[in-house]
């Protein structure tokens, strides 16, 4: 018994001890946090996320590997698998570097770059650009401040030397002993601070167990000159009558994590959440926390919205149509056809909506309807940010004023180098902070998530959603029959037979935009492989292509989905998809690729000829063309007409004709937006008060239809089918002079009495919505003479029906028989008489 309420005593003072703790923390500042919760099988050259508000990066190297971890993963500084180096340039990491005059250590390149995780203001001969952090200008720069250093440790291995946990250098990287260091003894008896500044050499005895997760912590207080060690919470030892100082502020400063800076004395075990604090977080024994992984109140729905099963998944012989929407954009349900087409539709063209643009504008934009059902244009515009503009009409845009000035404009909503390369959209699944997102890139280190109540307001995750960097806009959209949110991003692995960038993009799946989206690393002998069957780019593997300072652009991890067909000129690529779930129909998908003519490296002379600068051109023109699926993966691309192309609006002369993604329905009439240029990509000149963003007026339902030529019958008959509904409503335009009949057969191609196609009344007009009727004489025989109408009189033992109530459920197939028309759609529907 006494034991018991001993047991319950010592739970009790714990839980005091716990909270007095915590109170202890309220005016505590977290410098960084680096949870090292990337995948396992993460790249080099890749970056590992500071949870903290303060953005500090690190980026992977080849001395270290994402492993599993106490909570979720964790750094390991263990050697990633060896891999041959090609030739390349010194901005990349591809060229090994000669010891500079004055200089002791071999610049960074990736010959060299074991570190485990690094940043640096140095290195400046590589591509730097995911914005590295000073760190001498930070709290990460401990001195004679209250500050906490801890983290979760896994020792396994043993060592003929130290091991350093980090190392913060004022640079140049290893020319001198400027650094303040912890690091753990060979045998792992003792830690040692090490912090040039104050001439301070510390060590602390520990006690750690092998091959178990231990939480470490040091701890320093400014007013007493002290510093303890704790380990699971317990204080082990404190050293007193020391004086920290932090370092000088240095040009070419560092951080190394797991490695000196010489990438040499590997720390011996896996560290996880390595957080660094401004304040004393532990000041006597505690109950170490779980997992400081942030508590994010964006939910998302238990389950998800769903819609209909995909027509293009039916196994079966007999398509159960119900009472969806049919879009004529390919011959999945058709069995049978004579002399049609499917066509091209371009929309008409409209006003200027936006032409007072000053300075960068990305023009990679993105209309979206809001809640309100005002249109909003997002595009990125200075310094990369974004930015938005709202219209009650879809024609007058203004700048709201949210606040955020840069240069003059009001407008801005994301302050951060987002450079618009996503699409921002309401989620169907979110409500709340996540009911709208926006998936893109973000100072070029991955492609991350934002999150926003409003649109107005947005809050990046720190995780990134895919670490590959983004070249441009990613264009994501939800497809609720397949309950997945799909996003296409460009890659520029491929190369044309000239040796030119081939763009393309490759697509990504996921149930959960709030879990980063898991891919499969590919070694370098899988690369190899790829090589042999595919024009890729080297170097290979694809992460080393921007150095070891800054992340891989988008590689072959991820199925590629649009590339330039053998139908395409040489040397043609596609820019962006501008890929859509249709809204307004189920089992319909467009995409609205931008394609690139480059004048330069493939084809003849000729054809080069054209970027002589003396022609005042550029690299190329750029169109926008039409694409369709049926499940949102599988493309056909309509090559002519262009959707968009080149030439005359407004008075314009447009050389790039750049689409937005989205899409507005009003009335009848589907709204869409695009930005051109009237000079070229990569101009020679420009002509930057020029520029403008366009509206575009699609008939609904009519991006593509089935003609039928005017000299000749077409006949269709479709697979058999089942419906719902009692009326057959089709969109379709005849003109004047062309005209359409309709019937229905059964499973043998039979007519089917009382809907045969002869006495199918004629439609001629231009119907966005008309029923299909049937002729019958009073008595109901529809086997009449057709040419027996001598006067006005024999119309009276003549009805017409368009009541299909009859096959409701029942097999049938669909004759359409049509002269000079254009037919884009149809939809069986319950309509009362």
């Amino acid at each position: 018994m006494l034991k018991r309420i001993r047991a319950i005593f010592q739970i009790i003072l714990l839980v005091i001890i716990s909270i007095a703790t915590s109170v202890c923390q309220t005016n505590n500042k977290t410098t960084a946090l680096w949870l090292f919760d990337e995948q396992i099988g993460f790249y080099p050259s890749h970056v590992l996320e500071d949870f903290s508000d303060n953005n500090i990066p690190l980026v992977l190297g080849l001395g270290g590997q994402i492993v599993e971890g106490k909570f979720g993963n964790s750094l390991d500084p263990i050697n990633q698998e060896r891999i041959s180096l090609p030739k390349g340039e010194e901005e990349f990491g591809l060229k090994k570097m000669s010891i500079p005059a004055g200089r002791t250590i071999e610049p960074l390149s990736w010959h060299n770059a074991k570190f485990a995780a690094f940043m640096t203001s140095g290195e400046n001969h590589l591509r730097k650009e995911i914005g590295f952090r000073k760190p001498t200008t930070t709290k990460l720069n401990l001195g004679d401040f209250d500050w906490t250093v801890d983290f979760w440790f896994y020792p396994y291995r043993k060592t003929f030397e130290e091991g350093v946990l980090f190392e913060i250098g004022t640079g140049p990287r290893g020319e001198n002993n400027y650094i303040t260091s912890i690091s753990l003894e060979h045998d792992l008896t003792n830690f040692k601070l090490v912090n040039y500044a104050s001439d301070n050499i510390i060590r602390l005895q520990t006690n750690l167990s092998m091959n178990e997760w231990q939480h470490v912590a040091f701890v320093y207080d400014s007013r007493s000159n002290s510093l303890s060690h704790f380990i699971n919470g317990k204080k082990l030892s404190t050293v007193q009558n020391i004086r920290l100082k932090e370092l000088d502020i240095g040009d070419e400063d560092y951080m190394s994590i797991g490695r000196d800076c010489k990438w040499q004395k590997q720390f011996q075990g896996k560290i996880d959440e390595l957080r660094f604090t401004e304040g004393m977080l532990y000041n006597s024994n505690f109950i170490p926390s779980q997992s400081l992984s942030p508590y994010t109140n964006i939910t998302q729905k238990d389950s998800l919205i769903k819609g209909p099963i995909l027509l293009a998944e039916n196994r079966n012989n007999t398509f159960d149509i119900g009472s969806r929407k049919h879009l004529f954009i390919d011959n999945l349900l058709i069995e049978k056809c004579e002399s049609i087409k499917f066509v091209v539709n371009p929309p008409r063209k409209g006003e200027v909506v936006i032409s007072d643009i000053e300075g960068q504008f990305r023009k990679h934009l993105t209309v979206v309807e809001d809640e309100k059902g005002k249109i909003r244009i997002y595009n990125s515009a200075e310094k990369d940010y974004l930015e938005v503009f709202i219209s009650d009409d879809g024609i007058n845009f203004t700048r709201p004023n949210l606040g955020n000035q840069i240069k003059g404009n009001n407008n801005y909503c994301i302050l951060e180098p987002v450079g618009g390369l996503g699409n921002p959209f309401i989620d169907p699944n979110s409500e709340g902070e996540g009911k709208w997102k926006y998936i893109t890139g973000y100072h070029s280190r991955g492609t991350y998530l934002y999150t926003s109540p409003d649109g107005f307001v947005w809050k990046r995750m720190k995780l990134a959603l895919i670490p590959f960097r983004n070249g441009t806009q990613s264009c994501t959209f939800y497809d609720d029959q397949r309950q997945l949110y799909v996003s296409y991003h460009r890659t520029g692995i491929h190369h044309t037979p000239g040796l030119a960038t081939e763009r393309a993009s490759v697509v990504t799946q996921t149930n959960n935009l709030l879990s980063p989206i898991i891919y499969k690393p590919l070694s370098q002998s899988e690369y190899i492989n790829i090589d042999k069957k595919e024009r890729i780019r080297d170097p290979l593997p694809w992460w080393l292509d921007n150095g070891p300072l800054t992340p891989g652009d988008w590689g072959k991890e991820f199925p590629v989905k649009f590339k330039p067909d053998v139908e395409d000129p040489i040397g043609t690529d596609l820019y962006i998809t501008k890929a859509i779930k249709y809204p307004w129909a189920p089992d319909t998908y467009f995409a609205f690729p931008i394609v690139y003519f480059h004048y330069y490296n493939d084809g003849p002379i000729t054809r080069h000829e054209l970027e002589n600068p003396k022609r005042e051109r550029g690299s190329g023109p750029i169109e926008t063309q039409i694409a369709v699926s049926r499940n949102g993966l599988d493309w056909n691309r309509f090559y002519r007409p262009a959707y968009v192309g080149i030439g005359k609006h407004e008075n314009y002369d447009m050389k790039t004709a750049y689409i937005a993604q989205g899409m507005i329905k009003r009335g009848n009439e589907i709204w869409q937006y695009y930005f051109g240029e009237p000079h070229y990509h990569s101009a020679h000149i420009k002509y930057d008060d020029k520029r403008a963003v366009f509206r575009l007026i699609q008939r609904i339902d009519g991006f593509i239809s089935i003609d039928s030529p005017y000299s000749t019958e077409a006949i269709i008959i479709t697979k058999p089918l089942l419906f719902k509904g009692n009326r057959l409503m089709i969109n379709i335009d005849t003109e004047a002079t062309g005209y359409a009949q309709i019937g229905f057969l059964d499973t043998n191609n039979n007519p089917i009495r009382g809907f045969e196609i002869d006495n199918c009344v004629y439609i001629n007009g231009d119907f966005i919505e008309t029923e299909v009727e049937w002729i019958r004489t009073s008595d109901g025989n529809s086997n009449y003479e057709h040419d027996n109408y001598e006067n006005l009189e024999a119309f009276n033992n003549i009805i017409t029906s368009s009541d299909v109530s009859s096959l409701e459920g029942k097999e049938v197939k669909i004759i359409f028989r049509m002269k000079g028309s254009k037919l884009y759609a149809m939809q069986f529907k319950n309509k009362l008489d």
